[in-house]
């Protein structure tokens, strides 16, 4: 496990501290307060000063022998799943200019629901519905955000 917890903390290091470089190219501030690059700056200094902290706090840890032929990834119907969630997250993400922010995502959670286990129907058909069309009502009404509406106009 310490193996494990070593990659995903480096893994974190590393995505923070892009974040980190990426929010240095933007302003800091401007003429109204904190500007673009404000809130990036500052989340992902803590983030990479945390996956530091953590770093030095499992290299302290002794190494068990016994864990040196333990796996990192998920194998069997764990992995399985986990490697379906992953592929289905990125056809959802290239299935969004094409179809829509709405049609990808109700197809993507109820795929999901189902193959996290759900069978009951309803359960996977609601869940598909708030989270596509009611996610998307939120975001475009309430927070005014821009969602992709894909060629079809959905």
């Amino acid at each position: 496990m310490r193996r494990g917890r070593l990659v995903a903390t480096g893994a974190m290091l590393a995505f923070c501290l892009f974040a980190l470089w990426q929010s240095l190219l933007l302003p800091l501030t401007d003429r109204l307060g904190p500007g673009p690059g404000f809130f990036p700056f500052w989340l992902s200094l803590v983030g990479s000063l945390f996956a530091i902290a953590l770093l030095v706090s499992i290299g302290r840890e002794a190494p068990d022998p016994a864990e040196d032929d333990v796996r990192i990834l998920p194998h069997g119907p764990g992995g399985q799943r986990w490697l379906a969630i992953v592929a289905l997250m990125a056809l959802a993400t290239a299935a969004m200019d094409v179809v829509g922010f709405r049609i990808a995502m109700l197809v993507f959670n109820a795929v999901l629901v189902a193959a996290l286990g759900e069978r009951r129907w309803w359960v996977i058909a609601l869940f598909a519905a708030c989270g596509s069309f009611g996610v998307y009502y939120v975001f475009t009404t309430w927070l005014d955000v821009l969602l992709p509406t894909g060629r079809l106009g959905l």
